[in-house]
């Protein structure tokens, strides 16, 4: 019989996919095993407490908001001015054919598109920059809690404290990673706030009328002359005003104003006239949901730095930049200096240098602008960083009511700060020290980790009771 010869090529190429198929089962594996074991750094959950706590009334939040915008009012923040439309295409109601309405209704977008961009008077002020009158752009709400139907001020959030998933609502346990503790809670750093506003008769001391300044029929249908002009003409028969609403974002660390939208919903019934190539169509009667909103968009004065913490080791360097939010930001305009300069010494381009003493130092930038000196800071602790944390033992078996310890081993081994805290995912099953040492209180398993000080490197381990 005849050898048959091996061809060394397609050996190579089998030898190379195998290799490539370890690796990549192999690191899914060992991904997957890190998932389990919620490895990895988990910095503690310290959310910032606001400048003026949260509004929990409609009366609260009508104040708040007359606050802040006199905050604007007295600042110097640059103010952009847009208005726009929008609508839901379900709403569309036409006693055309069901052609006509899938034709409207892919036109529908451009026709939105169209009317946002129409400039009703093009002399009218769209934006003021920093420092300049902000009277002279901003409309200011004229409302009090009376007028207010409902309101809401959204912050909080909710994240699993194993894995880090979010939620918008506060959940007893995880189903993404399986942990039985439950959501702790988080915020945002704006507060969002909606007030939704009686929509009374359309009197002249109405909400309506004080705040949203409504459309007449022509008017609307001018808004529509040039985007069906040569197709049709437009004259509308009913507007009927729905929902009202003031809507703003305040970055809650420091009661600045971001955006403010006047949000009108309204009713357009109209009859629409084809004519020219379109003639065909006859006249058809034409009703949908149009929302204008009036938005203005601030923008504060301020500056702000690359990082807030800094690790450093002794003997080290490292920079920090410096972004300005102005009309002509100037980099050589920012001083810099250090609480400590034993500790950690900063030039005029923001680099640090640190000496061979631990401790920390607080580095601040400031800058003057119009009349105020606006600053910001970064901490630099000056250590041997953690750079890793593992459990020495990842898996014990124990009896109800015996006790064992658990090491960890921090590495570098000359790392600065070598302390862990201890945390148990239920008590009811284990409880651990400070030390460590774990107690074995009823049958099940449960997951004991530490969390290193310094890095918030995180190590696990799994506790059996029987």
């Amino acid at each position: 019989m005849k050898e048959k010869k091996i061809d060394k090529s397609k050996l190579l190429t089998a030898a190379v996919v195998c290799i490539l198929i370890f690796f990549f089962v192999g690191g899914f594996l060992l991904g997957l095993d890190r998932v389990r074991a919620m490895e990895g750094t988990f910095p503690p959950n310290e959310p910032e407490e606001s400048l003026t706590p949260a509004p929990k009334t409609s009366a609260e939040a009508v104040d708040y908001l007359s606050a802040v915008l006199d905050k604007a009012l007295n600042g110097v923040p640059r103010i952009e001015y847009d208005t726009y439309f929008s609508t839901d295409s379900d709403s569309l109601i036409t006693d055309g054919s069901e052609y006509l309405k899938k034709t409207l209704l892919f036109a529908m977008d451009n026709f939105i598109s169209y009317i946002s961009s129409v400039e009703e008077d093009e002399s009218a002020l769209t934006s003021v920059g920093f420092g300049e009158d902000v009277r002279a752009l901003l409309v200011l709400p004229d409302i009090t809690a009376d007028d207010v139907v409902s309101f809401t001020c959204n912050y909080i959030y909710y994240s699993c404290p194993s894995c880090g998933e979010t939620s918008e609502e506060p959940l007893a346990f995880c189903e993404d990673c399986g942990s039985p503790r439950a959501y702790f809670m988080k915020y945002r750093d704006e507060y969002d706030i909606q007030l939704v506003l009686k929509n009374d008769e359309q009197t002249a001391n109405s909400v309506l009328e004080r705040n949203f300044k409504p459309r007449t029929q022509a008017q609307i249908a001018a808004l529509t002359e040039r985007a069906v002009d040569g197709a049709a003409t437009v004259s509308v028969t009913d507007v009927t005003y729905d929902t009202l609403a003031i809507h703003a974002k305040v970055h809650r660390l420091t009661d600045e104003i971001t955006s403010l939208r006047y949000i009108k919903d309204m009713t357009v019934e109209s009859v629409v006239t084809f004519e020219n190539e379109y003639a065909e169509l006859g006249q058809k009667n034409i009703g949908l949901s149009l929302r204008e909103t009036k938005a203005y968009h601030f923008t504060w004065p301020g500056i702000s730095l690359s990082e807030s913490k800094l690790v450093i080791e002794p003997g080290g360097t490292d920079n920090l930049l410096a972004t300005l939010v102005c009309a002509d930001p100037l980099v050589e305009s920012v001083n810099w200096s250090s609480s400590d300069e034993n500790i950690a010494t900063v030039d005029a381009d923001g680099y640090i240098d640190v000496f061979k003493t631990t401790g920390e130092a607080v580095i601040t930038a400031t800058f003057d602008y119009l009349g105020k000196t606006y600053s910001d800071s970064c901490t630099v602790y000056v250590r041997v960083p953690v750079e890793s944390m593992k459990m020495k033992t990842k898996k014990v078996n124990l009896a109800v009511g015996e006790t064992t310890m658990l090491q960890t081993k921090v590495s570098p081994s000359d790392a600065t700060v070598q302390t862990v805290t201890w945390y148990t995912e239920d008590e009811k099953i284990a409880t651990v020290d400070a030390d460590g040492t774990v107690h074995a209180i009823g049958q099940g398993t449960v997951t004991v980790y530490a969390l290193s000080d310094d890095g918030y490197y995180r190590s696990t381990c799994e506790v059996n009771v029987e």
